[in-house]
């Protein structure tokens, strides 16, 4: 009759260090899933030192709609874009402008446009246009004709193109990223 009662104890044993047991990886489980959402949550905001972007009409924890984006407090807001807007454009001069053309050409004749949903950031690039036209004939005057004549050259022209817009946009507290895409309507190298 000992013998049973000892037998029963051990039995009861295990069986409450086998309970036991899972309800310290059920707690692990969950504390490892809490950690991972409130980890994940705040790396989505501001992680590695960036600040916290919100859009001026971002209120009540909105998220932009259509073209819209998000961006730093440090720029200059814009009112966000109706969902169904077309884009707007900012037309440059044309551009004629003597460059490095190997004895084959000497004149680059470029004319572009510059793409945006915002169409208060077309009337700030107004104000910028000496400044814009400045860069990019510094630009295009340091292009160089074998650079250009290749099958990718015009669009690595239109990717420098943009960079020297939106640093242009960034100095003047623009968000660069508000202008979406250059358009070369003209590439001419005589």
């Amino acid at each position: 009759m000992a013998e049973e009662e000892v037998k029963e104890e051990k039995k009861g044993g295990k069986g409450l260090i086998i309970i036991l047991l899972v309800i310290v990886i059920l707690l692990l489980v969950g504390i490892g899933v809490m950690a991972y959402l409130l980890l994940n949550s705040q790396g989505n905001g501001a992680s590695n030192g960036a600040s916290e972007e919100v859009h001026a009409s971002a209120e009540h924890g909105e998220e932009p709609k259509g073209h819209a984006k998000t961006y730093s407090p440090k720029y200059k807001q814009y009112d966000p874009p109706a969902p169904e807007a077309p884009p707007v454009y900012f037309v440059m001069d044309k551009f004629v402008v003597n460059f490095n053309g190997d004895g084959k050409a000497k004149y680059l004749a470029v004319d572009l446009q510059f793409m945006t949903y915002y169409p208060q950031v077309v009337e700030d690039m107004e104000h910028l246009r000496p400044i814009l036209k400045n860069d990019i004939q510094r630009l295009l005057r340091n292009q160089h004709y074998n650079d250009l004549i290749q099958a990718e050259g015009p669009d690595k022209l239109r990717a420098e193109l943009l960079d020297v817009a939106r640093q242009v946009l960034e100095k003047s507290n623009i968000y660069p990223d508000l202008v979406e895409d250059v358009y070369m309507t003209r590439f001419v190298m005589q």
